[in-house]
């Protein structure tokens, strides 16, 4: 089937070309694209701001039943993803942790870690080559009514998404990400920052330098133009970089 339809050109560079015969489309969707996709959610692990309590927004709690016992089991078990092979010219994140530069240096004036809110859904856009598209859940509240988002940074700490340098089919050069590395940094009219996670494994492909300039495609099309990244899972792995996911069924459910 030939994907260069009019649904097929909001596809990033990464994804577009022909997709084999043999992949099982998901008729339920209209639209040539829309078939390709299967949407997956990543809601953050648990972070306790300094003072705080209580259970971060955002948090699996309010969740009940196979969904949350599973969720938990793959958290334990996070540690140890976290140690799948890396190819020796990546950029390995292995702890996973935002390191911010100290605050009230020149070039990042007063900016800290817990200023930073980091509790928001990810939405990941898994396509039918295994090619993961990271962008926001519609219930993020940078995309909340009334909200304006003025600027995406892909600068995040000791890390520059847009360094990022991949060659060839293996992606060699890519930084290596996690369900919990950084992607960017969204800023909103209000003055609210939100830290955007990956949500899955892998190799970091690309990143949307559209959103540099016009950081409003974010808000308008967050699942097509206004996409935030492409990450590629570790295929020998088969479905294991996406246990983090949830379905779209099992987030409507925990969020209604």
């Amino acid at each position: 089937m030939d994907t260069t339809s009019p649904e097929s050109a909001m596809l990033p560079p990464a994804m577009e070309g022909k997709i084999e015969d043999t992949v099982d489309l998901n008729l339920q969707y209209p639209s040539v694209s829309e078939r390709y996709w299967t949407k997956y959610y990543f809601i953050p692990k648990e972070r306790k701001k300094p003072g705080s309590s209580g259970e971060e927004k955002g948090s699996m709690n309010e969740g009940t039943g196979e969904t949350e016992k599973g969720m938990e089991n793959v958290m334990k078990e996070d540690d140890e993803t976290e140690k799948m092979d890396v190819d020796s010219n990546h950029t390995e994140e292995k702890d996973d942790r935002l390191c911010l530069p100290r605050e009230g240096t020149a070039e990042h004036p007063k900016v800290t870690y817990s200023s930073l809110d980091s509790s928001g859904h990810v939405c990941v856009m898994v396509h039918t080559n295994k090619l993961c598209l990271v962008t926001l859940s519609d219930r993020h509240p940078a995309l909340a009514p009334g909200q304006e988002i003025t600027q995406v940074s892909y600068e995040v700490g000791k890390f520059n998404r847009l360094d990022n340098q991949v060659s060839g089919k293996g992606k060699r050069g890519a930084q290596m990400m996690g369900p919990q590395s950084p992607v960017c940094i969204i800023t909103c009219a209000d003055g609210s920052r939100h830290l955007v996670l990956a949500g899955v494994h892998g190799k970091l492909v690309e990143v949307n330098e559209r959103l540099l300039a016009n950081p409003k495609l974010l808000r308008e099309r967050p699942d097509a133009e206004g996409y935030l990244a492409v990450i590629l899972p570790p295929i020998k792995n088969g479905d294991g970089p996406l246990r983090r996911l949830i379905t779209a069924e099992q987030y409507q459910e925990m969020c209604s």
